[in-house]
């Protein structure tokens, strides 16, 4: 009998684990080339440098050769240029993503990278377009 109420509380465990979310901060900034990389929490691009708000960005996962990639969230970023990807758990990728920034004034990068471990985020350096004159 104790056999069996302990399997079933490992198997509640990890049913319960499986059903959370993922989340994945980051922020985009200006640059000189549309691009993600992987910074610490304490980078001073993420806490001082201004962000840009009201961009698009989308998350795939790699595809496979032959195979069109598959979007798994997709966001927008703030006033303070942050963003978060919240992606379910079961479908949280491994490898390699593809992630895509699109908006005004901007010209649309995308790239591939890692998602952020604990303590990282993405900061996502696009280039911006000179105002045109009205």
């Amino acid at each position: 009998m104790q056999l069996i109420k302990s399997t079933l509380l490992i198997v509640a465990v990890f049913a319960l684990s499986a059903c959370g979310t993922s989340k994945y901060m980051g922020k985009v900034v200006p640059g000189s080339v549309g691009r993600p990389i992987i910074v610490s929490s304490n980078d001073d691009r993420i806490n001082n440098e201004p962000g840009i708000p009201g961009l698009e960005l989308t998350l795939y996962n790699e595809p496979k050769q032959g195979q069109a990639p598959v979007q798994l969230t997709r966001t927008t970023s703030g006033e303070d240029g942050r963003f978060t990807f919240t992606i379910p758990a079961k479908q949280t990728p491994r490898g390699t993503v593809l992630v895509r920034v699109t908006g005004d004034d901007i010209y649309s990068a995308r790239s591939k990278t890692f998602l952020p471990r604990n303590g990282q985020f993405m900061l996502f350096t696009v280039v911006t377009r000179d105002p045109q004159p009205e």
